[in-house]
């Protein structure tokens, strides 16, 4: 099996053009879902011409393709460095939940569903091979670590935890100065993020009785 690509595009990543048009099709397809938005739609916002973004990207497919590995690409390097450093587990987890929840622009839980509702076979390898490259494997790497300084449950596979924390993250992210929730919920932050995820919301330790995982 030939390897993915998993890294942008040299071509897009050295365009200014490229990279103001996969802007435009972040926003519309983030505002409106894959299948509502056209080229034609993404070529009058972006203000380019037809040969022009078909020079670029192969069709609409590859577009969604390359927005979500420039987004990926942008959190893998902080994340990781985040991951290898020397800061207390606490200060990494509060680091990463700082990144995750304003680092990027748009709904990554929409991405996700959209590339598996949309996208074919192999558009949809790459990019889920992508997210677990770029994103994942950081964060499962300090939950590994987390278990092991018992920080957080033992029964709980590594890979169980980074998917909770990153829940939150996104969560937490939706709750931007702008969105409306915020009248309702109040401030969120990191520390809180982190706090609610190592010790819950409740009052007292529930019984451990859930099946282990590991």
């Amino acid at each position: 099996m030939a390897e993915l690509n998993l890294a942008l595009d040299p071509r897009i990543s050295d365009s200014p053009t490229a990279l103001r048009i996969l802007d435009v099709a972040a926003q519309l397809f983030m505002q409106r879902g894959y299948r509502a938005v056209s080229i034609n739609d993404i070529i009058q916002a972006a203000g380019v011409t037809k040969p022009t973004l078909y020079y670029y990207f192969g069709d609409k497919e590859d577009l969604f393709v390359q927005m979500g590995l420039r987004v990926l690409e942008t959190m893998c390097q902080p994340l990781a460095e985040i991951a290898a450093s020397d800061q207390p587990l606490v200060e990494r987890l509060q680091a990463m939940a700082t990144l995750l929840i304003t680092g990027y622009e748009g709904d990554m839980r929409m991405m996700r569903h959209e590339m598996m509702e949309h996208l074919g076979e192999s558009a949809r390898a790459r990019l889920s091979a992508a997210f677990y490259q770029h994103l994942f494997a950081p964060l499962t790497s300090v939950m590994n670590e987390a278990r092991i300084a018992g920080l957080v449950r033992a029964d709980l596979a590594p890979a169980v935890l980074a998917m909770l924390f990153l829940s939150l993250c996104e969560t937490f992210h939706e709750l931007t100065p702008a969105h409306p929730m915020l009248r309702w919920t109040g401030a969120v932050s990191p520390a809180l993020l982190v706090d609610l995820f190592l010790h819950g919301a409740g009052t007292q330790a529930a019984p451990k009785s859930s099946t282990g995982m590991a």
